[in-house]
């Protein structure tokens, strides 16, 4: 990937964690919430088949989305439903069918499927997972469709929880559940500049790419150089 420097529009954001995180409240343009996630848009028996993860991402989605119609979507997960993939490879394990529900659920398109189907919506929607690198590069994702498309706003979501054991041990920082959304578009209410270069400098970023831009957001300060595994990141507020 060649260096690039982009300014992305942002008309919203929500950021979502089971309970406040400590310099992730207070701005009147990221909605901020914790506790029980908001779902009351989405049917009982849909709501009933997701997982926390899958719950997080969903509210933070629902209230940047809230009032509008038809949106393109980017989902966004380093690890995605990996909790649920845990018991199916278990079943396997001892020789036992998996279940077609854990199964379902278990995809990495599974939460945006459900937003999809709960709200009715056939635009077009990617999911992807890159690494140490997903928050950063699905947002440029993101940003290409809006780009092709400057009058469409288009939802980016991404959330992430820690890995359940045995598969802890491959974590390489500690990620709390939580999730981001946020809607491009434009007149922007707020700019993200993001920086990134191939290979470069910098110290190992010690907390995720989601929770560097909420900082960068929330108090306009710069984040970074960041190292991660395939360039250099830079993270402020335009």
């Amino acid at each position: 990937m060649p260096n690039l420097s982009v300014s992305v529009p942002l008309l919203r954001a929500s950021f979502w964690s089971p309970a406040p995180l400590v310099g992730v409240q207070g701005d009147p343009f990221l909605e901020a919430s914790s506790g029980a996630p908001d779902l009351g848009f989405i049917e009982p028996l849909l709501r009933r088949r997701l997982s926390p993860l899958g719950r997080a991402m969903l509210h933070c989605a629902g209230r940047v989305a809230e009032g509008l119609g038809p949106l393109p979507s980017v989902f966004a997960s380093r690890h995605g439903e990996v909790a649920r993939s845990l018991p199916i490879l278990e079943d396997l394990a001892r020789g036992l069918p998996s279940s077609p529900t854990q199964f379902s659920m278990n995809v990495h398109n599974a939460v945006a499927g459900v937003w999809s189907i709960a709200r009715q919506d056939p635009s077009p929607s990617i999911s992807l997972a890159a690494g140490p690198e997903t928050f950063g590069l699905g947002l440029l994702e993101a940003f290409g469709i809006h780009a092709a498309d400057p009058d469409q706003p288009v939802l980016f979501v991404y959330g992430d929880e820690p890995l359940p054991a045995p598969f802890a041990a491959f974590a390489d920082r500690e990620a709390p559940l939580h999730a981001v959304a946020l809607l491009i578009g434009l007149p922007a209410a707020r700019r993200l500049v993001l920086q990134r270069e191939s290979g470069g400098a910098g110290d190992p970023a010690p907390i995720p790419q989601s929770l560097q831009v909420l900082q960068a957001l929330q108090s306009g300060l710069p984040q970074g150089p960041w190292a991660e595994a395939g360039g250099t990141w830079r993270w402020a507020r335009g």
